[in-house]
């Protein structure tokens, strides 16, 4: 693969998670309610989900998935419900404190629920379907492109979401003790979940 023609994958790829959505609310929620550092494990769970559709696109098994559209929508329709959920639980939960203890940031828990954000949004698969086939060529080996654009694709996945947690530390400190912040969180699940639904 040439150096041009991952610098532009890099661009279309960035570009596109960039974009607020799902991931993005879910990230910034996280990061409202356990800070950066707890909620570290956020953006590693987005990058996780990242590579298992890299997977899913090269091994072929999201050819299969795009021709059965009915499992993209019961996907969808869980992640729907699963951020419903966590509005509710921002809404109806104490405010937030600017300390947190190590023990009010579930790790795995954390993870695998952006796990399951990311995977149940059929628009990250379908831009997946999209984008990735779009770089490869036939000039270099199909193994060492895949290698290549999916941990690339991994990095911006981790560094984007990252960089919305970061970005809602200065919400975070700005609200510690007040309503308002677990309100906002609320409010970008609730948001989040409509994207998702309209997709």
């Amino acid at each position: 693969m040439d150096l041009t023609t991952l610098i532009l994958f890099v661009l279309t790829f960035t570009s596109i998670l960039i974009l607020p959505g799902p991931n993005s609310a879910f990230a910034v929620g996280q990061s409202l309610k356990y800070g950066v550092i707890g909620s570290l494990a956020v953006p590693f769970g987005f990058m996780s989900a990242t590579g298992l559709h890299a997977v899913l696109v090269f091994s072929s098994i999201g050819i299969i998935l795009q021709q059965y559209s009915a499992v993209l929508i019961v996907l969808k329709w869980l992640g729907v419900l699963y951020l419903l959920f966590l509005a509710y639980n921002a809404f109806i939960s104490k405010p937030l404190k600017l300390e947190v203890s190590p023990e009010e940031s579930p790790k795995l828990k954390m993870f695998l629920s952006a796990m399951l954000v990311s995977l149940s949004n059929p628009k990250a698969l379908l831009a997946s379907l999209m984008i990735y086939p779009l770089f490869l060529s036939p000039q270099y080996a199909y193994s060492t492109q895949v290698l290549i654009l999916s941990l690339s694709a991994m990095a911006i996945s981790f560094a984007v979401y990252g960089a919305y947690c970061v970005a809602a530390l200065a919400f975070r400190s700005r609200f510690s003790g007040s309503r308002f912040a677990n309100k906002l969180a609320g409010s970008l699940y609730l948001g989040a979940a409509s994207v998702l639904a309209s997709k």
